[in-house]
């Protein structure tokens, strides 16, 4: 089965219902993470997938609540005693990605965070598209400056999904004719909310990375008044949206 889930729909706010930024891609048994921050390698192995497993990690930006769990999951992949990491660990995201874990290696010690029987290889993505395995990704720069999206096909319907963004131009193109889409909503008012959806008329809006909570009824009314006539969304930790598969 192939699927969307929100393993983490919070941001830096400690809150108990809702882990930082992360949701789980699983395309016809590829698991990709996209964002790693606080608490998603506990999340991985609460939905049954062993985070040293785990093979492919692309990463929108650097800001902590996007990337700090890279630190316990690259810890785990090395000094497991059970079901210790394997495979190589590819990580993927913009320029200055290879600074970051350099930098976490000469901290920690690169004995802290990889064995010689596996290779934790970084992609810095310079294009705008990029492949993991047979799968091919647009990765775009939003503002504000640093921040990537992450959009791909999926049996002729197109998904898209932010790491931190505010309103604009750049955003409504990136999310043009995406039939599902889970977006950075705690950088956008309930105003940029509405606008966006009817200025893109996503078939599916899921508002996700969450500083207030959100009256979905109202948003969805308020959008329908605006034109929209898709689905909105409030996004909670381990929401799930299954895909279609041939």
């Amino acid at each position: 089965m192939s699927y969307l889930m929100l393993l983490g729909t919070g941001t830096c706010q400690i809150e108990l219902e809702r882990r930082a930024s992360s949701v789980l891609l699983q395309l016809a048994g590829l698991p990709i993470l996209f964002d790693c921050g606080r608490g998603i390698s506990q999340r991985l192995a609460e939905v049954g997938l062993n985070p040293n497993a785990l093979e492919h990690i692309v990463i929108s930006h650097f800001h902590p609540d996007h990337v700090s769990d890279l630190i316990p999951l690259l810890h785990a992949g090395a000094w497991s005693r059970r079901q210790p990491r394997r495979q190589d660990l590819h990580l993927y995201g913009p320029p200055g990605l290879q600074r970051l874990i350099d930098g976490l290696m000469r901290l920690f010690s690169p004995h802290s965070f990889r064995q010689p029987h596996y290779q934790v290889l970084v992609h810095e993505i310079t294009e705008e598209t990029f492949q993991i395995g047979p799968y091919r990704f647009d990765f775009s720069e939003l503002p504000p400056a640093g921040n990537h999206g992450l959009r791909f096909s999926w049996q002729g319907q197109r998904y898209a999904i932010t790491g931190d963004s505010s309103f604009h131009e750049q955003e409504r193109l990136f999310l043009q004719g995406v039939d599902l889409a889970i977006i950075d909503s705690g950088h956008l008012s309930d105003d940029e909310i509405v606008q966006l959806a009817a200025a893109t008329q996503v078939r599916t809006l899921v508002c996700s990375h969450l500083y207030r909570e959100l009256d979905a009824a109202r948003l969805q009314e308020r959008a329908r008044a605006e034109g929209y006539r898709g689905t909105l969304i409030v996004g909670r930790d381990l929401m799930t949206f299954v895909l279609p598969d041939e």
